[in-house]
């Protein structure tokens, strides 16, 4: 059986997270206390209802705790969006995502018991500085606890050397993951591989490490 996702609060946030939810061919229930919300939420989403996620009976009859994960992306109330949370994980929801507005915000989020807040504002931004700090990141995605996955353009510093010469697979605090060449991913990989300029390596682990081990090259 597929995954199952509900979003409540269609907002700009919210629609765009069920619409992509949806081109994955996820199974996704959009939810929102405003009719006129989840009627343009209804061209592109197959399962949308008008409910107050608030209300624990509500939460009770749509089943949420039988959901994979319910992402809470409502942005115009942070009272109802704490609520929100409180209600569901009293409810039994095995994993509640959380869109936070601020980290005050972020903060009662975690208290009441959300499992993941995330600020797209801020982890946008950081990741945006990270490429902007070192463009050999093609992208950067903390993944918590100083984890982190990262794609590396081999650049001309690069082409042309073998995996061996980046010292890539002796690594222990981070790991080679992958190799990305036009359309095709390796993921076979040894030593002797030459590189090419714009392979994309693949990397995760510890983010320390791998500042460290780019800072060598």
């Amino acid at each position: 059986m597929n995954s199952q996702f509900a979003v409540i609060g269609l907002g700009l946030f919210g629609s765009a997270l069920c619409e992509e939810l949806e081109h994955q061919d996820a199974q996704v229930l959009a939810i929102d206390i405003d009719e006129t919300k989840t009627r343009q939420v209804a061209t592109f989403c197959s399962h949308t209802i008008v409910a107050d996620a608030t209300d624990e009976a509500t939460v009770a009859e749509l089943g949420l705790a039988d959901y994979d994960i319910v992402f809470v992306a409502i942005g115009d109330s942070l009272e109802t969006s704490i609520l929100t949370t409180l209600v569901l994980k009293e409810a039994g929801v095995k994993k509640v995502w959380v869109k936070a507005r601020d980290k005050f915000h972020a903060k009662i989020l975690q208290k009441v018991g959300a499992d993941k807040v995330i600020n797209p504002e801020w982890d946008m931004g950081r990741r945006v500085a990270q490429s902007m700090l070192d463009n050999r990141l093609f992208d950067y995605l903390e993944l918590g606890h100083d984890m982190v996955l990262t794609e590396f353009v081999i650049g001309l510093q690069q082409n042309g050397r073998t995996l061996g010469d980046l010292h890539l697979l002796q690594q222990s605090q981070f790991q080679l993951l992958a190799l990305k060449r036009g359309e095709v991913l390796h993921n076979v990989l040894t030593g002797k591989m030459d590189l090419q300029l714009g392979d994309i390596l693949i990397l995760a682990g510890n983010k320390h490490a791998i500042d460290h081990w780019l800072s060598t090259l």
